[in-house]
């Protein structure tokens, strides 16, 4: 179809997740000429909130890092400041299995020398970390802590926690971009003890929060201000680079022109769209694990295992059908109605991609036997539901410097046109808010 006329416009965001979201507050802040593109009917992205019988459930994050300033101005600024969860005593608490119980992971000194999870030949090994000498190019977190801290640590602690994290496999993942204040710590003092020996003050643990219907509060309050400049239902089937900025086709009949434009879709959204063919090639080459989602309800006077904790997490060898679990109503107790308890168990990812081809039915058999197993439950499963993600989350693999430079060519090439996403500089809540904030200030 042919079209001739179009409208103009000064910036525009492609995507209504929360980085799009976060850019578009700023801009509305200072008054700037904007328009936000969405191709699905609502706004939040990877952020879904719903409740099911009384459970407060998320198919996407469950929580968000109180880590930066501009998180704490944003709440604040949406008039949510009054009105955030914090979570309770047992937010810092982890478990790890072994041999399919459940065992805290140590919290201090003295809780890690006295933890059986490690052997004291593995223990007394982490005291040469002093002596090895730091890594002078980039390396995978594997064989970064294989050679800092020995083979068993890595795969005790560190593979569970970044699968819990990324779903992806600690072999492939770029130390530097995955880990990178365990990185400086290293490339800056030559070993990680000796730098954290050095530091004076101590380390003050970030906070995480929540909002009585879910994050989808935090989602809904943005858009608040901002709904009346954002289009839904608006899909983006090209972007081409004109004389004085860019043209924009929604939905193959409805043309804009920008001077400014900003990319906060998905890699291989993106990828598809793009006018440059080096960076469309490096976008489709990042790879997205596959995750599912699985909401419990059940009676917690049922569970025999004490479960006050933030969740379990899984490594390999556990032999397990699932990377981890969170104990959503034990860190927020409003998320199950009084009496039961939420369980959010996180499937797949690049360690078991298979299983989410697997009958899916069978499949949630499989892991609730698993599960009353290790929290020795025998009650009933009050409420279930699940949610698949086939592009779930971006991995930062060892080639990510090599994207990173891409984009930053690309940028100097094209003027006034900006890539946003989570698959960049961060996959967190708050690492989306920190880097659209810092994108507005140039804008």
């Amino acid at each position: 179809m042919k079209i001739d006329s179009f409208k103009q416009v000064d910036t525009i965001i492609l995507g209504a997740g929360i980085s799009g979201l976060t850019l578009a507050h700023y801009l509305n802040k200072k008054n700037l000429d904007f328009l936000v593109v969405e191709s699905q009917p609502k706004v939040g992205g990877n952020i879904i909130s719903f409740e099911k019988s009384g459970f407060v459930c998320e198919n996407g994050p469950n929580t968000v890092l109180l880590n930066k300033k501009s998180v704490v101005e944003l709440i604040d600024e949406i008039g949510l400041k009054d009105k955030i969860i914090f979570p309770n005593d047992y937010n810092n608490k982890r478990f790890l299995l072994r041999k399919g119980k459940l065992i805290p992971i140590p919290q201090n000194f003295i809780e890690f020398i006295k933890t059986n999870l490690l052997s004291l030949t593995s223990k007394l090994r982490l005291i040469i970390e002093i002596f090895i000498p730091k890594h002078n190019r980039n390396v995978s977190v594997k064989s970064f802590f294989k050679k800092r801290f020995g083979n068993n640590f890595e795969e005790i602690f560190v593979e569970p926690f970044l699968t819990g994290i990324y779903a992806g496999e600690t072999n492939k993942m770029s130390t530097k971009h995955v880990l990178n204040k365990i990185w400086n710590m290293e490339q800056k003092s030559g070993s990680i003890i000796i730098d954290s020996l050095k530091r004076k003050k101590k380390i003050n643990k970030s906070r995480s929060f929540n909002f009585k219907n879910g994050l989808i509060d935090f989602v809904l309050a943005i858009n608040k201000n901002i709904s009346n400049k954002i289009i839904l239902k608006s899909e983006v089937t090209s972007v081409k680079k004109i004389k004085k900025g860019y043209e924009i086709i929604i939905n193959n009949n409805t043309k804009y022109h920008c001077k400014k434009l900003i990319s906060t879709l998905p890699a291989f959204g993106l990828a598809n769209i793009i006018f440059d063919e080096k960076i469309s090639k490096n976008l489709k080459k990042i790879n997205y694990c596959p995750i599912m989602v699985l909401h419990l309800g059940i009676e917690k006077s049922k569970i025999k295992e004490n479960i006050d904790g933030f969740g379990v997490l899984t490594k390999r060898k556990d032999n397990q059908s699932f990377l981890g679990i969170l104990f959503n109503s034990r860190i927020f107790p409003h998320v199950a109605p009084q009496g039961n308890d939420l369980l959010t168990v996180i499937i797949g990812g690049a360690r078991q991609p298979q299983l989410i081809d697997q009958d899916v039915n069978k499949l949630k058999k499989t892991i609730i036997n698993e599960i009353r197993k290790i929290i020795s439950y025998d009650g009933k499963i009050i409420m279930e539901n699940n949610f698949l993600w086939k592009n779930g989350i971006p991995q930062y693999d060892l080639d990510h410097d090599v994207l990173i430079g891409n984009i930053s060519d690309f940028h100097k090439k094209n003027k006034n046109f900006y890539i946003l996403g989570n698959y960049i500089k961060g996959i967190s809540v708050s690492d989306c808010i920190q880097n659209a904030f810092e994108l507005s200030k140039k804008l």
